[in-house]
């Protein structure tokens, strides 16, 4: 019989970093303080009444363990995990994107002959496990049930792998739809006013870090290209640690998480231009239930998570700088349909429908 749900993170939980699921977990105890009997994780910079958190602290740099041996600085996570097996009884542990964190405990579970009593939950929050494949297969081994975001990433690790030797279920991300909701004509304009953005401009919303992997020097090509033929148009950047500077473009430096909601509330478009696999992107989601119209890379899964385009205009071969410049100019030009089967916003992607679907999975035997 199951009794305890426990997270292991290595990082800090709650978390005020800028982050995808650190944020989502965080608001997660906001909400239910309770939802986990117990976090194993480095000390918070802050806490959450009635969040039992077992602080996990470093004495020694991550660096240095790595290179002489991967477990020995897991093996802390053990010690604190292993306290918690009472008997007979069986915990879920429950791990984020922390391959080495998951292999060590499968390790010292099996070595200490307590791998019976773990049933190991890994959340894949990218798109599949980025190492070759016969390290994939030692990882799968390695978890009771696999979660992952999107149809299409567990039918493409399928595939790769041929075998995947566990369970797995799919946990599409939430989002906190009081925070993140679309604004009435009346209301958006009054935001603009706010945020002193004008109204007979049409704004393009770009958030991001400035990875290459992200595609802002692609957007920026094409923007210089945009903006010679264009001059109601402004492209705001949010995220990047730089300032990016140029015709027809405001810095707004970074933000935190939940200061996003106005920018993607007051825009008309977001760019989403990344030019990777991801897992189930939180910008394009938060932008998505924001009302913004999006615009996005039709690199797997992005299509899903736009619906197959009725939710979004999805740019074909997104590393070509011509055809964001083609797709801009068309929805500048022609009257596109962002939410062709008139979707409810709200609805879609909602936080309480994920920490409902979060605890149907821990619940399961």
């Amino acid at each position: 019989m199951i009794k305890k749900n426990i997270l292991l993170s290595s990082t800090a939980i709650p978390s005020n970093k800028i982050g995808s699921w650190n944020v989502l977990l965080t608001n997660l105890l906001i909400k239910d303080a309770t939802f986990f009997d117990k976090i194993i994780s480095p000390n918070p910079s802050y806490k959450i009444n009635n969040v039992n958190v077992l602080v996990k602290n470093n004495k020694f740099s991550t660096f240095l363990f790595s290179k002489f041996d991967i477990f020995y600085q897991k093996k802390k996570y053990w010690k604190k995990l292993k306290q918690q097996i009472k008997g007979n009884e069986i915990i879920n542990v429950i791990i984020f994107d922390d391959i080495k964190t998951l292999q060590a405990i499968d390790f010292y579970a099996r070595k200490e002959k307590k791998r019976k009593n773990l049933n190991i939950i890994y959340f894949n929050r990218g798109f599949r496990f980025e190492v070759n494949t016969a390290n994939r297969n030692i990882i799968y081994n390695c978890i009771d049930k696999l979660i992952v975001q999107t149809e299409i990433s567990y039918i493409k690790q399928v595939k790769e792998n041929h075998t995947i030797p566990c369970e797995v279920e799919i946990l599409r991300n939430g989002i906190n739809s009081t925070l993140f909701y679309p604004l009435s004509i009346e209301k958006k304009e009054e935001l603009r006013k706010k945020l002193h953005l004008k109204t007979d401009i049409k704004y393009f919303l770009w958030v991001s870090q400035d990875r290459p992997k992200k595609g802002l020097s692609i957007v920026l090509k094409a923007w210089e290209k945009i903006t010679k033929n264009n001059n109601d148009v402004e492209l705001l950047i949010l995220g990047t640690h730089n300032e990016i500077k140029g015709k027809k473009i405001t810095w707004l430096g970074r933000k935190k998480n939940e200061e996003l909601a106005v920018y993607y509330q007051s825009t008309d478009y977001y760019l989403f231009s990344s030019l990777c696999h991801e897992g189930h992107p939180l910008s394009l989601t938060e932008a998505l239930k924001s009302g913004a119209k999006c615009l996005a890379s039709d690199i797997d899964p992005i299509s899903e998570v736009l619906h197959n385009g009725d939710l979004g205009y999805l740019v074909k071969n997104p590393h070509f700088v011509e055809n964001w410049v083609n797709a801009i100019n068309d929805v500048l030009v022609n009257k596109i349909n962002f939410n062709k089967n008139n979707i409810d916003l709200i609805k879609l992607y909602d936080e309480k429908d994920w920490i409902a679907s979060f605890k149907e999975i821990l619940n399961k035997e």
